[in-house]
């Protein structure tokens, strides 16, 4: 690979240390987890329940998660909160909106590969109109002219496929992640057309750590208070970590089912139900 730490962001699923997968209600409330309330479980949430304890190599996570947690609590969240202090909402936003942006490419390819078809070009014309008339992606022009669509991933790609996750996984700086989301990740860089062009070879690979920097911070950002929230209510953080990002990517899957099930994909896109973090 060309320049490595580069698939942490250009795959769209950078993570903070200590942040992945952490989502809120509405009204800011970190979603339940095992570790913090009582559960009545379905069968359909057995399920799960079985999937989230898939942690064979619980031992070393451990030892990561600790190492990654370090991390954050001395460069990252500070960075973070920095980030908020400085820079006004209105750009912060338009800053969230360029990165998601420069992540078309592989969302494009991905609803390509789950065989949606419509919702790929839908995308492509999104990245066109909020590249050019949008400044770079910063104002989100396509969504207010009416194009809506739905990130997505190669990790997603091969959930609809019908892979399983395999073991849990916490790797190093990136945090929460499964087998399949690390080799999603894998895929996500070579499909991104971004790396080919900032990279050694051209002598440029600062623009890509720029923008690496530039989208974790934002991310951290974006759930200051929800981890705050979860560290207070939690009694293992590392398990409620795991809990919760099994539970992001049910969800994620379960808003790509609903949206292939609707009539109407902008009624249900342009409804956020959560703040989600690497959509």
């Amino acid at each position: 690979m060309k320049n490595l730490p580069l698939v942490l962001f250009l795959s769209g699923m950078i993570v903070p240390a200590s942040a992945e997968a952490v989502k809120t209600t509405p009204q800011g409330k970190v979603m339940q987890t095992a570790n913090t309330a009582d559960t009545s479980y379905t069968e359909e949430e057995d399920q799960d329940f079985d999937e989230e304890t898939n942690d064979p190599l619980e031992p070393l996570n451990r030892t990561v998660y600790f190492v990654n947690s370090v991390l954050d609590a001395f460069i990252l969240k500070p960075a973070a909160i920095a980030y908020r202090l400085i820079l006004p909402e209105e750009i912060r936003n338009g800053v969230g909106n360029a990165l998601r942006n420069l992540a078309a490419p592989i969302t494009t390819l991905n609803h390509l590969l789950q065989g949606q078809g419509s919702r790929a070009g839908v995308t492509l014309v999104r990245f066109g109109l909020n590249s050019t008339v949008g400044v770079l992606g910063l104002v989100d022009v396509a969504k207010e002219m009416g194009f809506h669509t739905l990130e997505t991933n190669f990790n997603e790609t091969m959930a609809v496929w019908g892979v399983n996750t395999g073991p849990y996984l916490v790797l190093p700086i990136i945090g929460p992640s499964t087998f399949r989301g690390t080799l999603g990740l894998g895929v996500d860089y070579f499909t991104q057309p971004l790396n080919y062009f900032v990279n050694k070879d051209h002598h440029n690979q600062g623009i890509g750590y720029a923008i690496l920097g530039t989208e974790v911070v934002h991310q951290r950002n974006l759930v200051l208070e929800a981890i705050d929230d979860l560290e207070a209510t939690s009694l293992d953080m590392y398990a409620s970590l795991r809990s919760v990002h099994f539970q992001k990517q049910t969800y994620q899957l379960t808003k790509l089912q609903e949206a292939d099930e609707s009539k109407s994909d902008n009624e249900l896109l342009d409804a956020p139900k959560e703040l989600e973090i690497f959509g």
